[in-house]
């Protein structure tokens, strides 16, 4: 097996350290990740969920529109939403209008809100959560929340 600082180094030569660095995903720390608001956690839910078997570019593109349909996804605002005005979201051209995604949002408005109430904010909680147990971390994920599941969940925190 190559050393680590082998592989390091070949990807070093091959892509410059601004292009390795760019290829590596973007760990926050635990103090950044306690500090992410609910709303932008759900945010991230809900483009992973909606990214899930369709074409991430149209999703990016269409992003500021489903911003706006779910009112920034502040969880407060979408569950004070009356069921006509939460329904209507399905007929709404600035979003993929998938009524079983749309439905999830919801569902994890609910599960995000719950978890904030019990910790302070949901970023406390994957904040707190031990780094020796990610998988217990997706587990919670897929189980209380909606279509989080598989790499849905781990990416989308």
């Amino acid at each position: 097996m190559k050393a680590f600082a082998d592989i390091h180094s070949a990807a070093v030569r091959k892509h410059g350290e601004a292009g390795l660095a760019s290829r590596l995903p973007k760990v926050k720390s635990r103090r950044a990740l306690s500090a992410m608001t609910d709303d932008r956690y759900l945010s991230a839910m809900a483009r992973c969920i909606f990214q899930a078997g369709f074409v991430w570019k149209v999703v990016e593109n269409m992003w500021p529109g489903f911003e706006e349909a779910f009112l920034e996804f502040e969880p407060a605002a979408l569950l004070a939403l009356k069921p006509k005005q939460a329904d209507a979201l399905k007929q709404d051209q600035r979003i993929i209008r998938n009524p079983q995604k749309i439905k999830a949002v919801f569902d994890n408005a609910r599960f995000v809100s719950a978890v904030s109430a019990e910790h302070g904010g949901f970023g406390k909680l994957i904040a707190g959560w031990p780094d020796d147990d990610p998988p217990g971390l997706w587990n919670k994920l897929a189980k209380e929340g909606s279509r989080l599941g598989g790499l849905t969940g781990q990416r989308g925190i």
